[in-house]
């Protein structure tokens, strides 16, 4: 093997296209060190705070972000064309063996000049629904890393593998240290609610108009409460007055330790969260955004409940009774709260990262070939 792999990951976007990449990343740190990586991204707000905190260096390529004008769309069609020779120079210098594509409009541009240099791509898709960018990145990549089966077909073979998660969900702290550190009762089971992701206003609104019921529930639960900046002064005061034991934060950097603490989770279906919530034992009530891009997010909701890990709830059937049923089936009922923390491990896939990081260097030609997979086919 190669003392030093030279492996470059283009992604941006959004979070929910790093973190993977910086899941798969952190592990081929730890073994060859930082220098092993090279990102190619957008250099949006996101991006540079969750790379600069990661230590990883990376490339800022000039594209424009797609919104829903013909305007737009037009931009980003000629600036991703512009950002190619510099995709292409960069992987140049980084001395590149390759590229993995995680997503997002930033990887495009990369996959072009890998193509152009002959360099191998591989692709991660963390959705059942493959986004655009990875059905193109398909034509030139030789296999797509998906994180649960496809809906649709892409041009590569794909294998299911999971999707990487950051070492921090892997190895998070003990479910009472957790709760302590978030001034939580361990004795009672937590609701973790996370109101803070995009379009999750509905998810605040309902539940805090269930507040009356849950004051009823004051001495048998705890709640975490993630509301998204808008909503944290709101969140608070309903809480307090309900007199149970609750955290509220706006956000926060310490996911596994709220993750951690609880005992079943009220959150949108990205896929992101649903593999760290399946690693930590975590079992779901999916409130899937009716805007996504191609409706992925019921995609993945239903995929999680085929697994036994999650009841998928519509946003028009998100209302305080719905919440009351669900609560009190799945988190006040010991046994059932006990069989959704196992159908939660069961679906899990925490050796994610470590796998696709063996067989993206046996794509790249750098080691043998890596682990076989559950299954190969070009639609899983």
């Amino acid at each position: 093997m190669s003392p030093t792999p030279k492996i470059a990951i283009a992604c941006g976007g959004t979070g929910g296209h790093i973190a993977p990449a910086l899941a798969l990343a952190e592990l081929a740190a730890a073994r060859f060190g930082h220098d092993c990586v090279q990102f190619l991204c957008t250099g949006n707000e996101v991006e540079r705070g969750m790379l600069d905190a990661s230590g990883f260096s990376f490339i800022a390529l000039p594209v424009s972000r797609p919104r829903a004008t013909l305007r737009s769309k037009a931009t980003t069609v000629i600036t991703t064309a512009m950002a190619v020779p510099a995709a292409r120079r960069a992987l140049k210098h980084f001395g590149a063996h390759g590229l993995v594509c995680a997503g997002g409009y930033a990887s495009l541009p990369g996959a072009l000049a890998a193509s152009l240099m002959r360099l191998p791509v591989v692709a991660l898709e963390s959705n059942a629904v493959p986004g655009r960018v990875t059905r193109a990145v398909s034509r030139v990549a030789s296999v797509c890393f998906a994180h649960m089966p496809l809906t649709q077909v892409l041009s590569c073979r794909v294998e299911v593998r999971g999707n990487p998660v950051r070492q921090a969900f892997l190895k998070p702290p003990q479910r009472r240290e957790a709760c302590n550190a978030l001034g939580l009762d361990a004795d009672l089971p937590t609701l973790l609610v996370v109101g803070g992701s995009q379009g999750a206003r509905a998810i605040n609104d309902a539940v805090l108009a269930d507040a009356p019921e849950f004051a009823h529930w004051r001495s048998r639960l705890n709640l975490l409460h993630l509301t998204g900046a808008a909503d944290a002064e709101r969140a608070e005061s309903v809480w307090r007055g309900a007199g149970i034991r609750y955290r509220v934060a706006a956000f926060t950097h310490n996911m596994a330790t709220w993750m951690a603490a609880s005992d079943l989770a009220l959150t949108r279906a990205g896929a992101g969260s649903i593999a760290e919530l399946l690693v930590m034992g975590v079992p779901m009530l999916l409130v899937p955004y009716p805007h996504a891009a191609d409706d992925h997010q019921r995609a993945n909701a239903h995929w999680v409940g085929s697994c036994g890990a999650g009841v998928v709830v519509p946003q028009d059937s998100l209302t305080p009774a719905r919440i009351d049923e669900l609560v009190q089936r799945l988190l006040l009922n010991a046994p059932a709260c006990a069989a959704g923390r196992e159908a939660a491990l069961a679906a899990a896939r925490p050796l994610a990262a470590r796998e696709i990081l063996e067989c993206v260097l046996a794509e790249f030609g750098i080691s043998e070939r890596g682990p076989a997979a559950d299954f190969t086919k070009r639609a899983a």
